[in-house]
């Protein structure tokens, strides 16, 4: 024990630090018995990567927010980067014939391309397009380079929406990450389809498995399956990104996802928020980062066969922030609280004629 005490006296620094590992992991282990933190929080959840990555932008050089997925960036056709706010058409997306087999998870660690690509519009017939429209705010200046000043927020597409029952969602498909899943788990659509994955990034979405229980890859998914409606709701794990590099990817995989499923009417859900208070005190996983991102996909829906929904509009807290009593952890919903988010796609529905 003396010996003990002679070295904790002549390493003071070192003894302070393995202490103070010890009162932290203590702790931790005593908030999860207690309930107040989840056992089961990952490296992978944005939460735990903005403290353990010290929110670093992803530009050139730097590391991603989502670190699981950052090596399976697409290799597939090239897509649009900057955001339309014009009301110019859009033309026919020119793609391959779907795959029937199911295509190799063989990720790579090439760049995302840049080139431009055109995004389906629904058919020849030049039904009613609807272009976004945005609501003009008081400039946000941003806190990091990997989003832009917020200047508008997007506004979801403009339709005659109607109310619709469960039956409506027995052709539809639902794809995402956690909060997806947690739609998945505790809303009341059983009879959807459900494609999803922890961490899942643009970057990985046509590669990883994420169908049937992470068997199969959304691209054999496609191929094997009609659905007449598409729902994807991404972008939390994406947020280190710059939002042009989001945008490309994100409408690279609805180019693919149209390609396979041609009949089918592509919902983007924009990334539901985090609680005002998170997004207060993070400079990358914030509210004005995640409505610049949904700003930059909401400007390519056309209101035929491409369309722009925001569910935070069921879960806002008046401040352009998730009500703090709804999530558990600032990101995600408590499961109580998926009823809501249910409630809004019951009354968001299409008519018939839509598909």
């Amino acid at each position: 024990m003396k010996k003990l005490w002679q070295m904790i006296k002549g390493c003071p620094l070192f003894t302070t630090i393995i202490l103070s590992g010890i009162i932290v992991s203590i702790g931790g282990y005593v908030g999860a018995y207690m309930g107040i933190y989840k056992w089961d929080v990952s490296f992978h959840h944005p939460m735990a990567q903005t403290v353990l990555m010290g929110e670093k932008a992803a530009t050139d050089t730097d590391v991603s927010e989502d670190t699981k997925n950052k090596d399976s960036e697409p290799t597939t056709a090239d897509v649009v980067t900057e955001e339309k706010n014009s009301t110019e058409s859009t033309e026919k997306v020119t793609t391959e014939k779907p795959a029937t087999e199911e295509p190799t998870t063989e990720k790579t660690t090439e760049k995302p391309k840049t080139d431009k690509v055109a995004i389906d519009t629904g058919g020849t017939s030049a039904p009613l397009k609807r272009t976004t429209q945005y609501q003009k705010i008081k400039t946000r200046k941003s806190r990091n380079s990997c989003y832009r000043d917020l200047t508008q927020i997007a506004l979801e597409t403009q339709y005659p929406y109607i109310k619709v029952d469960k039956s409506y969602f027995d052709d539809a498909l639902f794809i995402g990450d956690s909060r997806v899943e947690g739609l998945a788990l505790y809303s009341g659509l059983d009879n959807a389809t459900f494609a999803y994955m922890e961490g899942l990034t643009t970057f990985g979405l046509m590669s990883e498995k994420i169908a049937a229980n992470g068997t199969h890859t959304l691209k054999y998914l496609l191929s094997k399956h009609s659905y007449k409606k598409i729902y994807i709701m991404l972008g939390i794990n994406e947020a280190g990104y710059d939002t042009e590099t989001y945008a490309s990817t994100y409408m690279e995989s609805v180019a693919q996802i149209q390609a396979l499923q041609p009949d089918a009417v592509v919902f983007m859900m924009g990334c539901m928020h985090v609680s005002s208070d998170y997004s207060d005190s993070h400079d990358i996983v914030n509210n004005d980062n995640i409505d610049d991102k949904n700003g930059a996909i909401a400007a390519y829906a056309d209101g035929i066969k491409l369309f722009y929904l925001d569910m935070n509009t069921a879960v806002d807290d008046g401040k352009g922030g998730l009500v703090k009593s709804y999530t558990w952890d600032d990101i995600h919903l408590q499961a109580q609280y998926y009823s809501l988010w249910e409630q809004y796609l019951y009354e968001h529905g299409l008519k018939d004629d839509a598909f």
